[in-house]
């Protein structure tokens, strides 16, 4: 990781070099803000909870702060040691150059300490004015510490009327033009260079959860808005241009939320694993539609996976209130207040409303316009068929076709015969999912990389697609990893488990078998993860994990579980493939209706790199010799070779195991099992880096 910086000065911004880190989530930035205030002072759990639930506060508040910090942890990466924990709170452990609020405080004690008279004076005062770029923490303001931003202002202000007359004495006001620009916006009033900040910024009066600020002049308040006055809002995100592929489900979702039908449903649900397009199609949907519900479209995102805490129903319905033209100071404190106000201005309106990543149906239903007249599109990574009257639609990965198209939409651009083949490479390696296919147009766009060929076969060179694949702002690991770090302790643990088992195919009875639980628990559990979409259904009892989900969440489990325990997940897994004799049987390793050779090939390549990361070299050989019979029906000779060649390898780390293959082939010598130059000499000619196959992704057909 590089250098990381956390400025508060103005809204939140946390950068690791020239690149900024996502803070998703009001919540999660409000604790941001709290700690970044103070650096290098502890503040308590509760006050983080107080800063971010001004209203009535969970009962997993605890928790949820936790996860808030744990998921910071995770985006600084290497440098988790920047934030220490104390005994009942957190501190951020910040270098002055890391914090411009300890920057700032430096510079504000040097240059007041001066007259500002020389040029190296004037030049320090300046520097700490231009680290301003508006209020503190502007837009994730955290409670409680009202005090602290006043302070800092004052500061400010103090140091800036000082700095205008030094400049004015020397003659150069000319130079302060972007910093009396800021200046204005900070203290709520125009700055001049000849009399800076002429009165104290307007101090704030706190009013139920409100900061109403105090004015001077009139006493008359400003009349306030009618409720609902705003009659056409247009709140709806850009639809991209760029858009491509997807036209099924677009023309499906019209249909449905236009009355086209003889028994309409105006409440629809697109569902999907993360990064598979949900929010575009939706977006897409809305902006086509804004003709049909002239009341207006308005969007809210719930945060459900985005960040580490959720959007409050509360919250939700105070965002759409707004959306609404209703004033801050009109709107009701509490939650059922704010859902009586929503009904009340909704009720027989045609409105269209987006509602983006949630996480659970009672997340969603209470925010549904009550008009039969109006529509609701939700977006989530669960299936939400708890919804009554709702249609769902399930938005899976696409095919390679749609991929294709996907790509020339991206990059503008109609591919020729040579350019398909290498965009279909490229697809294959970004397991058609539309969000990795975006970061790479992005990264062939900017002319990182001059085309789908050089990008492939930095990909295939690569030991990871993620790191390839990143672009400022947006990480492809970071939006996959949400997908199961907000799952519960028990079942993250569980999943991070599933990962480490090698056949790309998960049945109830193999997870039972690893995992060490009761089938019975194993079924439910596996159907709680498809629910998610975690895992994919390929038929009863069978299921896949998404390649790049399945590397994410193997990078995790190597970080999060123990040497010792992915040891003993990993060989219990190859016991249980040797008890079921491969793929026969009724515990078989893949309970496909036909044997599948590219299943067993795939197993037993990630076995053989599971078994030299973790040191179970003599137990993937007894795993090997149980198949021995099954790999001549599924393998054809050059796959076969490479099986031998993974046994030889294991061999050769553990010398005191013979290495035998049956009696078919006692007597031949070591180096007459060596691959031949013909058959390619190599595995990786056989499987993908990654592990994400050498057949496209079957989810995608």
């Amino acid at each position: 990781m590089g250098f990381i910086r956390f400025d508060v000065l103005g809204s939140l911004q946390v950068r690791c070099d020239d690149t900024l880190i996502q803070l998703t989530g009001r919540k999660y930035r409000t604790v941001v803000s709290h700690l970044a205030l103070q650096p290098e002072y502890s503040v308590a759990i509760e006050d983080l909870i107080r800063a971010a639930w001004t209203d009535k506060r969970p009962s997993s508040a605890h928790h949820q702060v936790r996860k808030m910090v744990s998921a910071l942890r995770i985006s600084l990466d290497q440098d988790w040691d920047l934030i220490a924990t104390s005994q009942d709170g957190y501190m951020l452990k910040l270098s002055p150059k890391q914090s411009d609020v300890s920057e700032f405080c430096r510079l504000y004690d040097q240059a007041m300490s001066s007259s500002l008279t020389s040029d190296e004076d004037l030049s320090t005062a300046y520097s700490a004015l231009a680290l301003w770029r508006g209020r503190p923490c502007e837009g994730s303001e955290p409670h409680g510490q009202e005090r602290r931003i006043s302070e800092l202002v004052e500061q400010h202000r103090v140091l800036l009327n000082k700095t205008v007359q030094g400049f004015s004495n020397k003659g150069r006001s000319d130079e302060l033009a972007s910093i009396l620009h800021v200046a204005s916006k900070i203290h709520g009033q125009p700055v001049s260079a000849r009399s800076g900040v002429t009165v104290p910024a307007p101090a704030a009066r706190q009013v139920g959860n409100t900061h109403v600020r105090e004015t001077s002049g009139s006493s008359k308040p400003p009349a306030p808005a009618r409720p609902g006055s705003q009659f056409n809002p247009r709140c709806l995100p850009r639809d991209l241009q760029d858009f491509g592929g997807r036209e099924r489900e677009i023309n499906e979702l019209q249909k449905l939320l236009t009355k086209e039908r003889s028994h309409p449903r105006l409440v629809a649900t697109i569902h999907g694993m993360g990064g598979v397009g949900k929010t575009a199609v939706a977006i897409r949907v809305a902006h086509r539609l804004a003709d049909h519900y002239p009341d207006g479209q308005l969007f809210v995102s719930l945060d459900g996976f985005s960040s580490a805490c959720t959007a409050s129903v509360s919250n939700a319905l105070g965002v759409l209130l707004r959306q609404k033209g209703i004033p801050d100071e009109d709107i009701s404190p509490s939650e059922v207040g704010r859902l009586a106000q929503w009904r009340t201005i909704t009720a027989g309106q045609k409105l269209l409303v987006v509602l983006d990543d949630v996480r659970n149906i009672g997340q969603v239903e209470p925010l549904i316009p009550p008009s039969n007249d109006s529509a609701c599109i939700i977006t989530s990574r669960i299936i939400l068929n708890g919804i009554d009257g709702a249609h769902h639609i399930s938005l899976e990965v696409p095919d390679e076709d749609e991929c294709l198209e996907m790509l020339s939409c991206m990059i503008d651009k109609r591919f020729d015969s040579e350019e398909t083949r290498d965009a279909r490479a490229l697809i294959q390696q970004c397991a058609n999912l539309p969000l990795a296919l975006r970061l790479a147009a992005a990264r062939i766009s900017t002319r990182d990389f001059l085309d789908f060929r050089e990008l492939s076969d930095q990909l295939s060179s690569s030991d990871s697609i993620f790191s390839e694949l990143e672009v400022p702002g947006r990480s492809l690991v970071g939006r996959l990893m949400t997908s199961f770090t907000c799952l519960e302790d028990f079942d993250h643990n569980r999943y991070l488990r599933l990962s480490l088992l090698p056949c790309p195919e998960i049945d109830e009875t193999s997870v039972a078998a690893t995992l060490g639980v009761s089938t019975d628990w194993a079924r439910r559990a596996c159907r709680r993860f498809a629910d998610r979409a975690l895992l994919q259904r390929t038929r009863c009892g069978t299921y896949r994990m998404h390649p790049l989900l399945l590397h994410a969440a193997r990078l995790e489990a190597e970080k999060t579980i123990t040497f010792d325990e992915q040891r003993r997940v990993v060989r219990a897994a190859f016991l249980h493939y040797k008890a079921s004799n491969g793929l026969v049987g009724a515990s078989r390793i893949s309970p496909s209706p036909i044997l599948d050779g590219h299943v067993l090939l795939r197993t037993l390549t990630q076995s053989a790199k599971l078994a030299t990361r973790l040191g179970l070299q003599k137990e993937f050989i007894d795993l090997c010799a149980a198949w021995e019979e099954l790999l001549p029906l599924l393998l054809d000779t050059r796959q076969q070779e490479v099986v031998w060649q993974l046994v030889l390898a294991a061999s050769q780390q553990h010398p005191d195991r013979p290495t035998y293959w049956g009696a078919d082939h006692e007597g031949r010598s070591r180096q007459e099992w060596e691959m031949p130059p013909e058959a390619g000499g190599h595995m990786d000619d056989v499987t993908q880096p990654c592990d994400l196959g050498s057949q496209p992704y079957p989810g995608a057909n």
